[in-house]
C-alpha cells in the first residue's frame, strides 16, 4: 500500500502559546553546545542535525533549541539575516521526531509520515548576526492513540527569535514500526506512465492571475540534506521546495514575501515515476494564492497552498 490519509494543516495559532519574556529565557537556559543524537531526528549526517536541547514545559507542551546555520547546503541563509523559510519546517521536522522519540515513548527504528505541515510566517526580520541563530520552537502536543506510546500526534508550532514571534505552524504526523511500515510499503502496480510533461520556462513568472501551469519537477539525487539518507520515496520536504517555487519563493529576494502554505500528503511520491507539478495563481487580496497539486501517472501526491505577499516597489 502506498496510499496515505490525506489531512489539513489548521489555521494558524492567534494567541502565542508563551510570551516574549518566557522565549528569551528559554533562550538563556537551552543548551546549545552540542546537537542531540542524530538518530533522534533520523539524520544521518551531523550537519545536518539542527536540534540542540529540549525540555518540557507541561503536559502537552514542549520547548525546543534549534540552531540555525550560517551556512546550509540547500537552505541557503541571506547573508543580511532573512532565512529560507524552509530552515523553520525542517526544524519543527526534527523537534517533532526528537521529542517522540526521547519523551513520548516511541522507539528508534519507527517510521514517521507526516500528513499535513502547514506555516505561517511573521514580517519580523532576524537581526544581523556573524554567530549561527538560536530559534527557540514551543509545540503544544496532541497525542494519536496510546499516551504510553502513540501511532501519531498533532502539534502546534511557533518559533521565537529572542522575544518575537518570527513564525508558527501545524503538522500532523503518523508513526509506523518497522513492520507496518514494511507492509504499507509493499510493492503495488506502479503509477500509469507519464506520457507528455507540459515543462515551461521555469524563469517564467506566473500572472496574478491565470490559467494552470505543469511542470516537470527535476530531482536532483545527490542533494545532501534531501538524499541525507537512503529513502524509497521522495522526501515530503522536496515536495515543500518544489511547491514554494511554483510559487515563486526561489531565493532569497522572493524569501520575506512568502506569508505561508498548506501540504497535505496523500501517497508516497516514487523514487523512479516522473512528478508533475500543477499550479494554479489567483490573487488573494494584495498578494498572491498559488494552488498547488504534485502528481504522478494521475494520482496526487501532494496538495496544497503557497500565499505570497506584493512585490515591493
Amino acid at each position: 500500500m502506498t496510499e496515505l490519509r490525506v489531512a489539513a494543516a489548521g489555521p494558524a495559532m492567534a494567541e502565542p502559546l508563551i510570551d516574549g519574556d518566557t522565549a528569551q529565557l528559554l533562550a538563556q537556559t537551552l543548551s546549545t553546545w552540542r546537537t542531540v543524537d542524530r538518530r533522534h531526528v533520523h539524520k544521518a549526517a551531523l550537519s545536518e542535525v539542527l536540534v540542540t536541547d529540549l525540555t518540557e514545559l507541561g503536559p502537552d507542551r514542549y520547548a525546543v533549541a534549534v540552531q540555525w546555520p550560517r551556512r546550509h547546503p540547500s537552505y541557503r541563509p541571506e547573508a543580511d539575516g532573512d532565512p529560507h523559510p524552509l530552515l523553520f519546517v525542517e526544524s519543527l521536522r526534527q523537534a517533532g521526531i526528537c521529542l517522540t522519540h526521547e519523551r513520548l515513548g516511541v522507539p528508534l527504528g519507527h517510521q514517521f509520515v507526516f500528513l499535513a505541515i502547514g506555516a505561517r510566517y511573521g514580517a519580523s526580520r532576524l537581526p544581523r548576526r556573524p554567530e549561527p541563530t538560536t530559534v527557540v520552537l514551543v509545540i503544544r502536543v496532541d497525542l494519536h492513540g496510546p499516551t504510553r506510546r502513540p501511532n501519531g500526534a498533532h502539534l502546534d508550532i511557533e518559533a521565537w527569535c529572542g522575544s518575537v514571534r518570527i513564525a508558527t505552524a501545524t503538522a500532523t504526523y503518523r508513526c509506523l514500526s518497522p513492520g507496518a511500515y514494511a507492509r504499507m510499503r509493499r510493492p503495488a502496480p506502479a503509477p500509469a506512465a507519464v506520457h507528455q510533461a507540459v515543462a515551461r520556462d521555469p524563469s517564467a513568472q506566473p500572472s496574478p492571475e491565470g490559467d494552470a501551469r505543469t511542470t516537470l519537477v527535476t530531482v536532483d539525487r545527490s542533494d545532501p540534506t534531501y538524499f541525507d539518507h537512503a529513502v524509497d520515496h521522495l522526501p515530503g520536504m522536496l515536495l515543500m521546495d518544489a511547491a514554494l517555487a511554483a510559487a515563486g519563493i526561489d531565493g532569497p529576494a522572493s524569501w520575506p514575501r512568502l506569508r505561508g502554505f498548506d501540504l497535505a500528503f496523500g501517497r508516497y511520491a516514487e523514487l523512479d515515476v516522473p512528478i508533475l507539478l500543477t499550479s494554479r495563481p489567483a490573487v488573494d487580496g494584495e498578494g498572491r494564492r498559488v494552488d498547488v497539486t504534485i502528481s504522478q501517472g494521475g494520482q496526487a501526491a501532494a496538495t496544497g497552498t503557497v500565499r505570497v505577499g506584493p512585490t515591493k516597489a
